[in-house]
């Protein structure tokens, strides 16, 4: 049974702070979590990181508004069926990767933060242009509304 013994003295926080620090991420710190901005090529976007007992979560934050509605939720929807260690949703008028680190012991943390981080960044690169095409505000106008 010492396999599902859990480490309480890890602190989330401060394994989340040095994995950042290791990596040279800049990042600021409010009340609720952690927010540093990520980039791959042109894509850039910020992710914000918060806790919940043992449990990194990690919210990748597209950075363009979504219009919402059907359509929206059709792609989320899809691109949720392909997903197998997170989900995407909508937040604040934008579209958000959620994915979460459980920490067991204090070996395995770091580890499965940058995991977490990883697979977070890799989805909202991947689907970058399905949600920046079908979901943007700027992609939604009808013809009929565009400017003559």
């Amino acid at each position: 049974m010492e396999r599902f013994l859990i480490d309480r003295h890890i602190s989330p926080r401060d394994e989340l702070i040095a994995l950042l620090a290791y990596n040279g991420v800049k990042y600021s710190e409010d009340k609720e979590g952690l927010r540093f901005a990520l980039e791959d090529g042109p894509h850039v976007w910020e992710t914000v990181c918060r806790y919940a007992g043992l449990t990194v979560l990690i919210y990748g934050l597209y950075p363009f508004e979504t219009a919402g509605g059907e359509q929206t939720l059709r792609v989320l929807d899809r691109i949720n069926g392909e997903l197998t260690r997170g989900s995407m949703f909508l937040g604040g008028g934008r579209v958000v990767m959620r994915t979460g680190a459980d920490l067991y012991d204090a070996f395995s943390a770091y580890e499965a933060i940058a995991r977490a981080i990883e697979y977070n960044a890799g989805a909202i690169v991947k689907y970058w242009q399905t949600i920046r095409f079908h979901n943007t505000k700027a992609q939604l106008i009808r013809k009929e509304d565009a400017p003559h």
